[in-house]
């Protein structure tokens, strides 16, 4: 097919397409959404059919759509609609929002924040339950870590749910009082005696989506709650959805799945069940990740394990046997330890090899444990964005594990040079490929620079291959997606471009979703 049958021709542009087709083009035609043709201006523009939509890029460059491999995609929608705390920079202003949401709230209704980060407040600490009472004291009241891997709650809100010392992850002083502080399982606790309406849920998808396309971000591979995904399905129907999603199941629907003999991959173009999500350690930020040696900041803990290592290898072995990908969320090197050792085991038993298994953050890895990723197969799932939030010398890596290790932490540049597929997401902290992109390429340490083309690859061409579709987007190719992004200038040719980086036009199946241009009345 080429350009004669197009219904919309986009040119003008340096087309960086990622693929061996054409390496660069200037101009692309589409049809029902799809890539028909790729080519120069003269090709395209004089194939293309009288009446069919003419975009003119304007020089600029153009890349396929991102691809953020990790998000919480609904819930980042969700929390935009709670107590923001991402930009604070002190506990008593993070307070001081929660607040004055309470004196606006209804009688007994919930004040729910999100996003704080101790570590950018000074001599900050967790939020405490005691804290919370001060702030919001005729109201349950509870306020997120940015990690998702801790919940604070106050005294309201442990009566309103029934939290107790029997609570799983509820936190106790050492003279057994409940401190509010949920950490891991206790957070989803608290999420399920939040959980929003239908018509909440709808609000916070439409801003994750409006926010999406204005990042350059067409696909997600989100990790979501069980009930995320009919409520993905009906906005879809609708024809709502707006983003194409991968869907991680939580390991606690694995029988279910089991039971259906569902495998990954189900679903449409716009909404496939992917893998199963299972949580081996916690966080760094949280002090839940599971250490070989004490965190530096916290000397007699050394994290935790979510489930015991013999539950971790009866899913992994029954998910590997039905064809599910495996997303295995580990972090600390005991727990990257215990991943691998399992994904190890279940292919030992099963044999297969294109199974594109993966460890979700695998911020401290060994090299043994790379090399073992590279001779399984694997692929390394990681947020650049981390490296941005949380590294350098005044970093929280440092305060948590201490300069030594801080210093062999995301090592990006190492698993690419053992030749493991390394694919880029978000973890929605913050959601923005072009943050992470730019906090790869600029890294403290050398274990982790990438160049631009890598980083760019690593959230599209690789992205795409970590959900099984590299056949049909994530590079600009005859025959794929019509996904791509226009970009205000080029960090191919200028690095220090990526300084101020940002989104023009955002297209979707052929679909000029954002443009930047008429959002500023340009």
């Amino acid at each position: 097919m080429d350009a004669r049958c197009a219904d919309a021709v986009f040119y003008n542009g340096k087309v960086l397409t990622f693929s061996t087709e054409k390496k660069a083009v200037r101009a692309i035609a589409v049809a029902d959404g799809k890539i028909i043709s790729i080519g120069t201006d003269a090709e395209i523009r004089r194939s293309a059919p009288r009446g069919c939509e003419k975009v003119d890029l304007g020089g600029k460059l153009v890349v396929p759509g991102f691809i953020d491999c990790h998000t919480h995609f609904l819930q980042m929608g969700m929390d935009s609609l709670s107590v923001d705390l991402s930009a604070t920079r002190s506990l008593d202003q993070a307070m001081g929002l929660m607040k004055a949401a309470a004196l606006k709230a209804q009688k007994g209704e919930w004040v729910i924040a999100a996003n704080w980060s101790e570590s950018r407040w000074d001599g900050g600490r967790f939020v405490s339950r005691a804290d919370l009472d001060r702030c919001c004291p005729d109201h349950p009241a509870v306020a997120h870590r940015i990690c998702g891997h801790l919940s604070t709650v106050n005294s309201k809100a442990i009566k309103s749910i029934g939290i107790d010392r029997t609570t799983p992850g509820a936190e106790t002083d050492s003279s057994g009082n409940l401190t509010g502080i949920m950490k891991e399982t206790g957070v989803s606790v608290v999420r399920s005696a939040t959980a929003p309406t239908p018509g909440r849920m709808s609000k916070g998808l439409q801003l994750a989506i409006r926010k999406a396309h204005s990042l350059g971000v067409t696909s997600v591979q989100d990790n979501g709650s069980v009930d995320d995904f009919p409520f993905l399905q009906r906005a879809e129907r609708d024809g709502k959805l707006g983003v194409r999603v991968w869907f991680n199941t939580p390991c606690s629907e694995l029988q279910s799945l089991l039971r259906l003999g569902v495998s990954t991959g189900l679903g449409s173009e716009w909404l496939k069940l992917g893998g199963v999500k299972i949580f081996c350690d916690g966080a760094l930020g949280a002090r839940s990740a599971a250490l070989s040696e004490p965190f530096a900041d916290d000397p007699g803990n050394s994290g935790m394990f979510v489930h015991p290592v013999e539950d971790l290898n009866e899913m992994t072995g029954k998910a590997d046997e039905a064809g599910i990908q495996l997303a295995i969320h580990a972090i600390g090197d005991e727990g990257i330890e215990v991943a691998i050792s399992s994904i190890e085991r279940s292919l030992d038993v099963s044999r297969r090899n294109d199974h594109r298994h993966r460890i979700e953050h695998l911020e401290l890895p060994r090299p043994d444990h790379i090399k073992r990723m590279k001779r399984l197969n694997m692929i390394a799932s990681m947020q650049p964005n981390f490296v941005g939030e949380w590294s350098g010398i005044d970093g929280m890596y440092v305060e948590r594990l201490g300069q030594e290790r801080a210093n062999r932490n995301n090592p990006f540049k190492e698993i690419l040079r053992a030749k493991v597929r390394l694919v880029f997401g978000s973890d929605c902290m913050p959601f923005s490929p072009i943050y992470g992109i730019r906090s790869a390429v600029n890294a403290s340490y050398s274990s982790q620079r990438l160049t631009v083309e890598e980083a760019f690859l690593s959230y599209t061409r690789d992205a795409a291959y970590a959900s099984f579709e590299e056949n049909w987007k994530g590079t600009i190719s005859t025959g794929k997606v019509a996904d791509f992004i226009v970009l205000s200038d080029d960090p191919f040719k200028d690095r220090d471009a990526l300084t101020s980086l940002f989104v023009l036009k955002t297209v979707v199946g052929g679909e000029v979703v954002f443009d930047s241009s008429a959002r500023s009345g340009r």
